[in-house]
């Protein structure tokens, strides 16, 4: 007690208590520190096996979302994120394993998880893998995609256990943690009675280190929250709050992570639906284009002669092109010669005819195109150097070359696709012009001697007599007959019947002009209609003709046939002729007959009726 009277006494006991204080204090303060600081570790611990959990399966996720969409749609731009996703899982599953070493039981979790989703990434992969190379549609494998859901399913099982196992021993975690703390504010409120001025010190500091952290984080959490995604909490003050801090910014980070991605879908959602705008809108204008052409095709399957092709062609091919000028040849029946059937626009190369060999695309039987000045050889037809692009397209059905489509100013794929179209059209119409030519050169046609049939030779005489009575010009009709036919027949067979008519023919068509009108009456019959001829040239002809006859020597079968003669009767009209030319053939008939009657391989004139008239 004495001791305690003295003033300083007093004090070095108070600041021995003190100091006894200070020091038990402190170590006790230490001692809670340190277990502070553990609880707190663990505790972020079990937060970064969480997270990567979770990422884990967020990225597997997304891997089978964007294969799921590629199955179903054969768009590439779904597996875009697809190998970064399966990297990304790689990587967090073994970050998973090294997490959890402390943990036999996570650990054995982990190793499951790791085969799982192992597995899970081969069969996405593999799937991707036969989409690329087989299509998408063909490569969905029903058994491939229910093993792909049982994987997903068991690593789903085993990533909730497992963050179910960690969070229940973040909240341990989190208590012990709490504990400590609480420990450190009893000794820190035991110890300010003896220690005012210490814990008063104490307290300042702990105000001071506390106050700091959390302004700094409540800034950057309302900066977040603001729209700041780049908002980050400083790193500072004691372990607890720099482990907040580098929680809060890990979450930072996945947040903004996140908002990017889903920034980024609906970026790809709203492409994705301007694009289906635009496709929609592209069919739509396909639509009208294929119906427009199926009118086209119509009226083209209507058509009875060239004239009607080309008026077709002329209405429909500027709607069908509207937007290029360009013009259609046809090849003559004579395949030297393209002549223009229709035209649209106002192209800058515009020849009524040209040769096909001045075609470059007729050469090589394929699309010539030249989209600029100097970028191929440009076509003879298609003039010199002009500012816009050609293009000569052949129109080929049937490995024949029918002609020539030659545009100006094609660059949209719409026109391409149009005149992809207007391309098949034409050739089938083409095609079927061709087809009823032939038919009607068929139909008046005689098929052994390729002469003009009974037929067509009463048209042409109507046609022929209608215009002599209107010029008054005159017309001749030649009757002529092979002599003894049916026994050349018996004797040589109806094969050499057939040679010797067709010979025949020949000859005849052979002493005629151009355009006289060579016809097979029937049989061994035969009839010219020479319109303009007079009597004395005509009858010179069939003169030169029937020598010609009788001179000519038939082969057959290694065998000279013959000889062979040949009766004529001739009946011609003159404007000065008081009869009408209906009777020229019946006329030139009897005519020939006297011919036949007289012996043979001779001429019989019918008499003109004015010389009768006048004697």
């Amino acid at each position: 007690m004495k001791l305690l009277a003295s003033l300083s006494a007093r004090i070095y006991a108070v600041m021995a208590l003190c100091a006894v204080a200070t020091l038990s204090l402190g170590g006790l303060l230490l001692h809670s520190s340190y277990e502070s600081r553990a609880a707190f570790n663990w505790v972020g611990h079990s937060q970064r096996v969480i997270i990567s959990l979770n990422s884990l399966q967020a990225n597997l996720g997304q891997a089978e979302s964007g294969l799921r969409g590629y199955l179903m749609t054969d768009d590439a731009s779904y597996l875009a994120n697809f190998d970064d996703n399966i990297a990304r899982a790689a990587a967090l599953r073994e970050a998973v394993i090294e997490l959890v070493q402390d943990n036999p039981q996570q650990l054995r979790r982990a190793e499951a998880l790791r085969t799982l989703a192992s597995d899970k990434a081969l069969v996405m992969t593999r799937a991707v893998q036969r989409g690329r190379k087989v299509g998408a549609i063909q490569a969905t494998n029903p058994v491939a995609r229910e093993r792909g859901r049982s994987l997903m399913e068991q690593i789903n099982a085993i990533t909730v256990a497992m963050r179910d196992d960690e969070r229940r021993l973040l909240l341990h975690r989190t208590e012990a943690a709490n504990q400590s703390y609480e420990v450190v504010r009893v000794l820190l409120f035991v110890g300010c009675p003896l220690l005012a001025l210490l814990i008063t010190l104490l307290a300042w500091q702990i105000r001071t280190g506390m106050t700091r952290p959390l302004e700094n984080l409540l800034e950057a959490v309302n900066r977040f929250g603001a729209g700041d995604r780049d908002a980050r909490a400083r790193v500072a003050g004691g372990v607890e709050f720099r482990e907040l801090a580098h929680a809060h910014n890990v979450m930072a980070e996945q947040l903004a992570t996140a908002i990017e991605q889903s920034n980024m879908a609906e970026a790809q959602l709203a492409r994705a639906n301007a694009e289906l705008v635009q496709r929609s809108r592209a069919l739509e204008t396909r639509q009208k284009s294929i119906e427009l052409l199926s009118g086209m095709a119509r009226r083209l399957q209507a058509i009875r002669d060239e004239g009607e092709l080309t008026t077709v062609l002329d209405c429909f091919l500027p709607q069908v092109l509207p937007d290029v000028a360009g013009a259609l040849y046809v090849l003559n029946h004579s395949h030297n010669l393209l002549v223009r059937i229709s035209r649209w626009g106002e192209p800058y190369a515009n020849p009524e005819t040209f040769l096909p060999d001045q075609c470059w695309a007729l050469r090589r039987g394929q699309s010539h195109e030249v989209v600029r000045p100097g970028a191929d050889i440009v076509c003879v037809h298609a003039g010199g150097s002009v500012p816009v692009e050609r293009l000569c397209e052949p129109v080929i059905a049937g490995g024949e070359v029918l002609g020539l489509i030659y545009v100006e100013g094609l660059s949209s794929p719409e026109d391409r696709f149009r005149l992809e179209l207007l391309m098949e059209n034409v050739a089938l119409a083409l095609v079927n012009e061709n087809l009823r030519a032939r038919l009607r050169e068929q139909s008046i046609r005689d098929p052994l001697t390729r002469l003009f049939n009974r037929r067509y030779l009463e048209e042409a005489m109507q046609i022929e007599a209608a215009r002599a009575q209107r010029t008054g010009a005159p017309l001749a009709v030649v009757m002529a007959d092979v002599d003894h036919f049916k026994r050349f027949n018996d004797t040589h067979g109806h094969e050499a019947g057939d040679a010797l008519l067709r010979e025949v023919a020949g000859q005849i068509q052979s002493h005629f002009r151009h355009g006289d009108i060579v016809c097979r009456y029937g049989g061994e019959e035969f009839t010219v209609i020479a319109p303009g001829a007079s009597l004395e040239l005509i009858c010179r002809r069939v003169d030169e003709l029937r020598r010609a006859v009788r001179e000519m020597t038939i082969e057959f079968r290694g065998q000279r046939l013959g000889p062979v003669t040949m009766s004529f009767g001739v009946d011609v009209w003159n404007a000065a002729d008081e009869r009408s030319t209906d009777t020229l053939i019946g006329e030139a008939d009897r005519a020939l007959f006297r011919a036949k009657r007289l012996g043979r391989d001779r001429i019989e004139v019918v008499p003109p009726r004015v010389d009768e008239a006048a004697e």
